[in-house]
């Protein structure tokens, strides 16, 4: 039989299965208690217990998460090779002006709270990438204005991280992303949605979208923000419409706030399998979209996921979290005890109203020094009045404890791991011993990370290639050590790659910095090591082109007048190659950096003396 398209009434079945399955096998039942919980206002945690949930996140976060990242690009074939050193200045530029490494914390802590996390790539607009809006026409300039309505007075999308004719990435909640049944990873799904609500106006107007003449909003955005509590859908015949209102009742223009419907609930479908993307809405039997994907690429989908929880089958998993709720619940209860017993051992007497009098009883609970009573005669003091003895109970101090070690045990910290001194005394070889277990449990999340950094960067430089058409300005650093724009464009660094990221802190570039300079010192003298390498090494090391500035800008010639002065070698048997170091890439959104030519050179230093260049042409000292 032959394949054929999904209607949309189709498609909302296959969105209701896809929830269903992540419902079964993602316990999505328990996600809105995990996010309450480690936000501490769950209702059992009004308690003075601590949140193992929220500190044990934050410990895998510290752990996991590292301020530098940095990607390296190794070109897989030789074509490539020319291309790998420009392509990866750019990429860790992209790094930190698209924000990744936020996104990539963001998505890390969903995978903790509810098991997956997910990375949506986009390019161009935040509602989708549109190539028949394209300015250019068939020139193909690689930005659109639809951004704007038609009139170009009006922004449709506020995301400020998203602009024309640039790639962006966004951390999604994992409970906007639907995948179909037996989905094990993304990289073999058929295909996968994104829920998105977007204000009924701006759906009217968005050119991207059709159909939309009769289109009815059917939500608000408090019923947005609560249906993250529910694992129900508006989609669903047998869930509430709406908290607010008719799901059928019209919008009007009258009325804003966060209680009037005016939104609407869109699912963007990316099919794999046709390479188109859908848009559907919740009672409208129409797609509002029915285009080509153009962004994906090479089989890619613009998505990336991660998850800490080896999956054997199913794409939806157990978090971290989860296999911490019974352990807090426990503390809480503990928490709950311990609270209650203290407060029934505040001193209390028992006293015998025929033998002290009221008024005499309240000067013994004076806080007064030397407080005295007098009693009525005859009777043995002991029995006139008894303290009452009630002491903590002990034992849910080792409760708590085990409960604590349980935690532990399940992420697989030290308690010095988790910001605590662990008491008693530990040989060296012992704690090695317990750092090495730990950290092969922490390796196995690093790569986790380190997995998902490659995926985006993959599939950020798939669009790269195939929609920068127009030239944009890279700062790089020529032969000589200069400062120079080079042009590129995608096709110009299109190629074959491996991508791998290094996940170093600040104390480590410090370290290769200070071992920089010391080898600098040491090996400047030796007549046998290359000057140029050498000052190139360091440039390297310390990640910053504008450090080269220190250095003679025509180095090449100033290296052989200060051998030649020297009468090291003979100018014929020099050989000094000035290799490229690539430094920062400028001008990234090809909105003008300025550069009036394809390469322009702006490094200073003046060039060496004309005495130096007589002497580096073979010329004699006068």
């Amino acid at each position: 039989m032959a394949f054929r398209q999904f209607t949309p009434d189709e498609w909302s079945e296959e969105i209701n299965a896809g929830l269903d399955y992540r419902r079964k096998f993602g316990i999505e039942g328990t996600w809105s208690d995990l996010e309450s919980m480690y936000y501490n206002v769950h209702k059992s945690m009004a308690n003075d217990g601590p949140n193992i949930i929220m500190s044990t996140a934050d410990a895998l976060l510290s752990t996991l998460t590292v301020p530098n990242p940095s990607i390296t690009v190794k070109p897989d074939n030789p074509d490539a090779v020319s291309r790998a050193p420009l392509l990866e200045a750019l990429d860790n530029v992209l790094l930190r002006e698209l924000r990744i490494r936020e996104e990539v914390d963001t998505s890390t802590l969903h995978a903790i709270l509810f098991g997956v996390g997910i990375i949506k790539v986009g390019f161009d607009s935040q509602y989708g990438f549109d190539p028949t809006l394209d300015i250019g026409g068939s020139l193909r300039f690689g930005y659109t204005l639809s951004q704007f309505d038609r009139s170009g007075k009006r922004r449709l999308e506020s995301d400020s991280g998203v602009s024309p004719g640039m790639p962006w990435v966004q951390a999604v909640d994992p409970r906007d992303i639907v995948v179909p049944w037996g989905t094990h990873r993304l990289s073999s799904t058929p295909w996968i949605v994104h829920r998105f609500v977007r204000h009924i106006d701006d759906m009217q107007a968005d050119r991207k979208y059709a159909n939309t003449s009769r289109l009815i909003p059917t939500l608000s955005m408090e019923d947005f923000v609560t249906s993250y509590n529910s694992t129900m859908r508006l989609w669903r015949p047998s869930s509430p419409t709406t908290s607010t209102g008719a799901r059928s009742r019209r919008y009007t223009h009258s009325k804003r706030g966060s209680r009037e419907i005016e939104f609407v609930e869109v699912y963007e479908i990316h099919d794999r399998r046709t390479g188109r993307i859908l848009a559907v809405s919740p009672g409208h039997d129409k797609f509002l979209r029915n285009d080509v994907n153009a962004l994906q690429i090479d089989n890619n989908l613009p998505f990336a996921a991660i998850s800490f929880t080896p999956k054997a089958r199913a794409f939806w998993t157990t978090s971290d979290a989860y296999y911490l709720q019974a352990i807090q619940m426990e503390i809480s209860d503990v928490a709950v005890q311990r609270t209650k017993i203290r407060r029934l051992s505040v001193l209390k007497f028992l006293a015998d109203k025929n033998v002290i009098d009221e008024q005499e009883l309240e000067k013994l609970l004076s806080p007064e020094a030397g407080a005295y009573a007098w009693i009525n005669g005859g009777e043995d003091l002991s029995k006139a009045i008894l303290k009452m003895e009630t002491h903590p109970d002990q034992s849910l101090i080792l409760e708590e404890e085990h409960l604590r070690r349980n935690s532990r045990e399940q992420i697989g910290f030290s308690r010095n791991q988790l910001g605590e001194f662990a008491g008693g005394r530990r040989t060296a070889t012992e704690a090695g011993i317990v750092q090495d277990a730990s950290q092969l449990r922490m390796t196995r999340r690093g790569l986790a990370v380190k997995r998902l950094y490659e995926d985006i960067i993959t599939v950020v430089n798939g669009i790269i290639f195939t929609h920068w058409q127009q030239p944009r300005y890279v700062e790089v650093l020529g032969p000589q050590q200069a400062e120079t724009w080079q042009q590129m464009t995608g096709a110009s660094l299109k190629g074959r790659y491996s991508y791998n990221v290094d996940f170093v802190d600040e104390a480590v570039h410090k370290q290769r910095r200070l071992e920089a300079i010391q080898l600098y010192a040491m090996l400047i003298q030796d007549p046998s090591v290359d000057p140029v390498a050498l000052r190139r090494y360091i440039s390297d090391q310390f990640g910053d082109p504008s450090f080269t500035r220190i250095f003679n800008a025509d180095i090449q010639n100033a290296m052989q007048a200060m051998r030649l002065a020297g009468g090291l070698v003979q100018p014929d048997s020099l050989n000094i190659q000035g290799g490229q170091a690539v430094g920062r890439p400028t001008g990234l959104d090809g909105r003008g950096s300025g550069v009036s030519g394809s390469s322009q050179t702006n490094g200073q230093g003046g060039g060496a003396s004309s005495q130096t260049r007589q002497l580096a042409q073979g010329g004699t000292r006068t």
